[in-house]
């Protein structure tokens, strides 16, 4: 039986020919045209006989062919008759005998959209040919054949059964009515001859599926069963006709059934090979390598026009026939095989010269050979940076390598049942070192755990285990180093359990390895595409509705994107569909040119409609997505030498904004064209005032973000001393929005010493809006440290729909009577005081002042517990003992007293991995000092930093723009989007986008997300990489209070 996927193609689709094969090999009929299949078991066992009607395709068509095997594969014997004589809408995808042509055929130029009015011209005279007095008889003499080569099958049904595909579906009614004899024989009726003598119908029940060319007179002889899969404004089968179709089926008690599928477009057309490609191909510049399309936009060509190099090569690929033999094979590691160009596509080449027209130059003649040939050989910069194969790497580390065993002895098996600190008898680890056993952590997918393997090493530092039911007679296992804290491997295990009587070769692996476990973990992050009543969501097509295809752990980008240009600014900014695109020398290094693509791929439409590739049956539940485009270019443009986004690993989509943010900000913006970054600015200013003397100090910051602190309350747990070993998973009650808000904007003292009083007492300080963005962009941390790995915490946060207003966290500025502390004239970089209460517990344990004071200068004073881990951190500096020296660094001064930090020395934190809200808020906390500051973020890991972005620096390209943001009120904003991430970690997981907007309007869909606007109506739609659907409400409420990034749209 072929590859159920493919079998089950829709018949009239040749999208992806594959050899046909049957459970039995299909036959030729002896006297004319006829496809056979059948059962592997016929004659053995009894079968029913069906027809099998065909599109225009013909019997010739493999995808035709496959479904008539997938009957076969049912216990039917199928006979598919060539209806069409030999005369099917047929090219060389689907003739047989047709030889291949380099020229473009009338029927190509048909199929490829290059001769709309042929194309009409020549459906309209192929359909003209396949009348009823052309096929009626050949279906006749069909019939009659197969009853006599099949009568066993006939009497076995009762009758023959029939299905018909679109042209088909039309016969399969004729067939099942009562038409005078002359029609049935396909003879033209006279008038004379009417209701003389009636012929029965040919077929005891049948099924058709879009059908083409049905009129009201073919339904009224209608006389047995019938069902009908049909589509919805459909042309060739119009609603009126349906309409009085059901009708006469209903008056005349016909069993009946008929299905309407909404937006599922119909249309007659010849077959078309897929193209994964464009059909025209890609013309890559044999000078400057250029790659350009050269179809309807002909971006190929303008670039022949702007730079004058006349040479392409030009590159068609096609997608290879597919042929499965077996199952795929399980996934057994942690691994993503590596698939070549060769594997999917066939690859045709033709050299052009655009000066002189020639349209395929001789590939042999002059230097041509070498570089064609370095052209397909050469990879392109985002294949280079690809991962092609990953597999975890594990390896062994100095805690395996320099295993110090305690004395040998023997481990009873009765010894290695249960743990020895508990009775759990699962996930146990064997200490290498003294051979104790101990349970592991709690692990994904039940597995209990007690840490008592971890609470073992803690008690004796012995840092190496292994997984005992992991154990495998070919000596792999799961092993663990605790000191290193990550999987290791152990190249002399088999005798290290020996040393405690355990035969490796007698072990059988008993529980899933950590790697399996991971695999399962990763394989079930995907948000569901159904409803909760378990129907699949519509995918939506069209402009603003096309997506993006995951790269590899791309999805953070994805949805990212997907938020931005649905925004009104980033529309404008880059989406201009009637202008030329930008010129630059290298447009894949150039972010306007890959910021224009990306925005006209988004939200043009033209690549928004379904794979077709992947046809599902009909009767599957299962609708095509569109295939969606790959955001190669710009994701390597904007990863380029960054530690982090250059890499194919799962990334912080936070961060990637205010990656984008900046780069966009520095790129130029030529006028009338704007900075769309500027959309998301806003003035906090921050308020101190001395608690002693009342004294006050305004600063103002500009931002572009704001991250909101998610208060952390835990629900109470009851714990059942009957429950199993698995700990239960934390719940927790939910906060509001305005609580966080209140939270972020709320007052909270600070040790710092007034320069006027010389009180230590400390200040107050509290952070407003000065003005407020046009789309406010809203982290929520909703973190916590676990072992000092940041881990992510469900804490839902309730945002509603409806619009609310921010005017309560609106500055009020200084005001009458307020004293304004005098700015500071010396140098803070070169004086340091250390907290006197943090030196004097630090010098108690025993610590050299000198020591001290460096350390908790080089915390920012931060207490001393920070200090004391920054000194065993530094223990081993060679200059941990010299006496500290301040030195006034580069943005210090004035500067650093207002405020402002060094730009360069931002940017030298970020190559080190450091966000810019941190490497922001460490510099002004150390004096612009950058060594300070990197272990200032160390010792304040808690600290989501200073979101100011450069703007109040006067030296970067904000200046003379004017104060970001509105000061009007009210100021009331709605939720437009959200980007939401599903996982533990943000750095693995799966991200998705939510986006608010108007879609098309569906009388069946849930209106409960927005309001009818026209033929539209504003509702949620989820963007889950090349995936586009609508969202339900209920699906939208949950996501929103777990949602990662906000942006709220002011109105």
């Amino acid at each position: 039986m072929a590859d159920e996927e493919v079998a089950t193609k829709a018949p009239e689709s040749d999208a992806q020919e594959t050899s046909a094969t049957g459970d039995t090999k299909a036959q030729e009929g002896p006297s004319m045209g006829v496809y056979i299949s059948k059962p592997s078991d016929y004659p053995h066992q009894p079968s029913k006989l069906l027809l099998f009607l065909s599109s225009g395709t013909g019997i010739h068509s493999k995808n035709n062919q496959l479904q008539a095997d997938k009957y076969a594969s049912e216990g039917f014997v199928v006979v598919a008759p060539d209806q069409f004589g030999g005369d099917a809408l047929s090219n060389t995808a689907t003739d047989p005998t047709a030889a291949p042509d380099t020229n473009a055929s009338m029927i190509e130029k048909v199929k490829m959209g290059f001769a709309d009015t042929a194309k009409a011209f020549m459906i309209d005279m192929w359909l003209a040919r396949q009348s009823q007095e052309k096929v009626l008889p050949l279906l006749h003499k069909v019939i009659e054949g197969a009853k006599d080569e099949f009568a066993d099958a006939v009497a076995n049904g009762d009758g023959i059964y029939a299905v018909g595909y679109c042209f088909g579906g039309k016969y399969v009614l004729l067939l099942g009515s009562e038409l005078p004899d002359t029609v049935a024989k396909g003879q033209t009726m006279k008038d004379e001859e009417q209701g003389v003598v009636t012929h029965g119908p040919q077929i005891k029940a049948g099924a058709i599926a879009h059908g083409t060319q049905i009129t009201k007179d073919d339904i009224e002889s209608l006389k047995v069963p019938v069902t009908m899969a049909c589509t919805e404004n459909d042309p060739l089968f119009p609603d009126e006709v349906r309409a009085e179709a059901q009708k006469y089926l209903v008056d005349n008690n016909i069993t009946h059934e008929i299905q309407v599928f909404p937006g599922v477009p119909h249309e007659l057309k010849a077959p078309t090979p897929t193209q994964s490609d464009d059909p025209t191909g890609l013309n890559v510049c044999l000078y400057c390598f250029n790659g350009g399309c050269c179809s309807e936009r002909d971006h190929a060509k303008l670039h022949y026009q702007s730079t004058k190099h006349p040479l392409v090569l030009n590159i068609k690929r096609t997608r290879k026939k597919i042929k499965r033999e077996e199952p795929p094979q399980k996934i057994s590691k942690l691994a993503i095989a590596a698939e070549t160009e060769e594997d999917r596509f066939d690859t045709t080449t033709a050299v052009r010269c655009y000066e002189c027209r020639v349209e395929n130059v001789d590939k042999t003649s002059g230097k041509l050979p070498a570089v064609v040939d370095a052209v397909l050989k050469a990879n392109t910069f985002a294949r280079q940076a690809e991962v092609q194969a990953w597999e975890q790497e594990i390896t062994p580390c100095e805690h395996t390598l320099c295993l110090k065993q305690e004395a040998a002895r023997q481990i009873e098996s009765q010894d290695l049942g249960h743990c020895s600190m508990c009775e759990l008898k699962e996930n146990l680890w064997l200490c290498l070192q003294c051979g104790n056993l101990g349970c592991g952590r709690q692990q994904f997918g039940g597995v209990g755990g007690n840490s008592h393997g971890l609470k073992h090493t803690e008690l004796t530092s012995h840092a190496v285990a292994v997984k005992l039911g992991s154990l495998t007679p070919d000596g792999t296992a799961d092993i663990y180093c605790y000191a290193c804290n990550e999987e290791r491997t152990d190249p002399e295990l088999a005798a290290h359990l020996a040393h405690w009587g355990i035969n490796i070769a007698e072990r059988e692996k008993t529980e899933r390895s950590l790697t399996e476990m991971q695999i399962e973990q990763n394989l079930r992050w995907e948000f569901s595409m159904t409803t909760e009543d378990g129907k699949v969501l519509k995918p939506l097509f069209g402009e603003g509705f096309t997506g993006l295809k995951n790269l590899g752990n791309s999805c953070y980008l994805a949805s990212v994107l997907q938020c931005l240009f649905s925004i009104p600014a980033f529309r404008d900014r880059y989406y201009h569909p009637q202008d030329p695109p930008p010129f630059a020398e290298k447009p894949a290094e150039d972010l306007e040119t890959q910021l224009r693509k990306v925005a006209d791929g988004i939200l043009s439409g033209r690549y928004s409609y379904p794979d077709s590739d992947v046809t599902a049956s009909e009767d599957s539940p299962y609708i095509p997505h569109q295939r969606g485009l790959p955001p190669a270019m710009l994701k390597h443009l904007i990863g380029r030498g960054h530690e982090e986004f250059s890499t194919m690993r799962q990334q912080d989509a936070f961060e990637l904004l205010l990656h984008l943010f900046k780069l966009i900000a520095r790129s130029p913006h030529p006028a009338p064209a704007q900075d769309p970054v500027k959309v998301f600015r806003f003035v906090m200013e921050q308020r101190l005032q001395c608690i002693s003397c009342n004294r006050v100090r305004y600063r103002s910051d500009e931002q572009d973000n704001i991250s909101i602190p998610v208060p952390v309350r835990r629900k109470l747990r009851v714990i059942n001393s009957d429950s199993s070993d698995e700990k239960p998973k934390d719940e927790f009650e939910p906060v509001t929005l305005k609580e966080c808000l209140d939270i972020l904007t709320g007052a909270e003292e600070v040790d710092l010493t007034c320069p006027v009083c010389g009180s230590k007492a400390g200040f107050t300080k509290r952070s407003l809006f000065k003005t407020f963005p046009d789309v406010l962009a809203v982290n929520a941390r909703r973190f916590e440290l676990v072992n000092w790995v940041p881990t992510k915490l469900d804490v839902p946060v309730v945002v509603d729909d409806e619009p609310f207003n921010l005017d309560a966290y609106m500055s009020s500025g200084q005001q009458d009577g307020e004293e304004i502390l005098p700015e500071e004239q010396s140098d803070p970089a070169t004086k340091f005081t250390p907290n006197q209460a943090s030196l004097e517990q630090l010098e108690v344990m025993g610590f050299p002042r000198v020591r001290c004071e460096k350390a908790l200068h080089a915390t920012g004073n931060g207490g001393a517990d920070e200090a004391m881990n920054w000194l065993f951190a530094h223990m081993d500096d060679p200059d941990i003992d010299a006496p500290l020296e301040l030195k006034a660094p580069v943005g210090s001064g004035a500067a650093a007293t207002a405020g402002v930090v060094d730009r360069e020395s931002v940017e030298m934190m970020a190559a080190m991995g450091i966000g810019a809200p941190q490497a922001r808020k460490a510099l002004k906390e150390t004096g612009g000092d950058v060594n300070r500051a990197v272990d200032w973020v160390f010792s304040h890991p808690n600290d989501q930093g200073d979101f100011d972005s450069e703007g109040s620096n006067p030296g970067n390209g904000h200046s003379g723009q004017g104060v970001a943001g509105s000061a009007d009120l009210p100021a009331r904003f709605r939720l437009q989007s959200i980007v939401c991430h599903k996982g533990s970690s943000i750095h693995a997981g799966h991200y998705v986008a939510f986006i608010r907007k108007p879609i098309p309007h569906d009388d069946n869909g849930d209106g409960d997300n927005g309001g009818a606007a026209g033929d539209e109506e504003v509702s949620w739609v989820l963007y889950n990489d090349e995936k586009v659907v609508r969202a339900v409400h209920q699906q939208v409420e949950e996501m929103k209070k777990f949602a990662y990034v906000y942006f709220f749209m002011r109105i």
